[in-house]
């Protein structure tokens, strides 16, 4: 990950393309009793933005109960600040190959999300994406979405993350109804070594990961 200094350094030359190329993603954990507080607070900054943020709450409750994301626009570092009501707030840097305006059209379009935050073994944070895209070749070509991955470029131990975006949990959890081989067919040409490897291969590149299901947020 990019140092502060010289993601400082990079913005000041370049402010247009970083702020493109970039999106801010704020963990929110509300204080006992402050949860409906921390969830408006974050709707009306939601409203400031004119909508320019995908809130998601966590369903089982975390280190987080609130993920916020928004383009980082030509200020990364600013945050909100929900210090009065949270007893956790972290903001890191993260950035995508998919826009803002697809991502914002797929969280209106979304009730559910499959988040899955990823630390990766030393040395295998490359490798990881590169599963992460196989596995989402391999989710294509069996009839399903692709999840949206995303490499953290500053302010987190959290290499990469994913956002699968469902309409409700019964999407989420629908199989296509496919013969097995086409199954085994599309993991091979993912680069996979079978069907099973693709979770096997998964592990042998990461010391942890966090995934929950999440709920929107207007």
């Amino acid at each position: 990950m990019k140092s502060l200094l010289s993601l400082i350094i990079l913005y000041f030359v370049s402010p247009i393309s970083i702020a493109d190329d970039l999106y801010r993603i704020t963990l929110v954990r509300a204080t006992p009793g402050s949860l409906t507080q921390v969830i408006d607070q974050a709707s009306n900054y939601k409203a400031q933005q004119k909508g320019d943020v995908s809130i998601m709450r966590h369903s089982q409750g975390d280190h987080w109960d609130l993920m916020m994301l928004e383009p980082a626009g030509k200020n990364p570092l600013k945050t909100q600040n929900f210090s009065d009501i949270a007893d956790f707030q972290h903001s890191f840097l993260a950035k995508s190959n998919t826009s803002w305006k697809q991502l914002k059209a797929r969280a209106q379009a979304s009730g559910l999300f499959h988040i899955e935050m990823f630390h990766a073994l030393h040395g295998k944070a490359d490798e990881l994406l590169k599963q992460r895209a196989m596995e989402n070749q391999y989710l294509t070509s069996t009839q399903r979405q692709a999840n949206v991955i995303f490499e953290t470029t500053f302010g987190s131990d959290v290499d990469s993350f994913t956002i699968g975006y469902y309409p409700d949990l019964v999407a989420f959890a629908a199989m296509p109804d496919l013969k097995s081989e086409v199954f085994a067919k599309a993991a091979t040409d993912a680069g996979f070594k079978s069907r099973d490897d693709i979770g096997l291969y998964l592990r042998k590149l990461i010391v942890a990961h966090h995934d929950t299901l999440a709920t929107r947020v207007e």
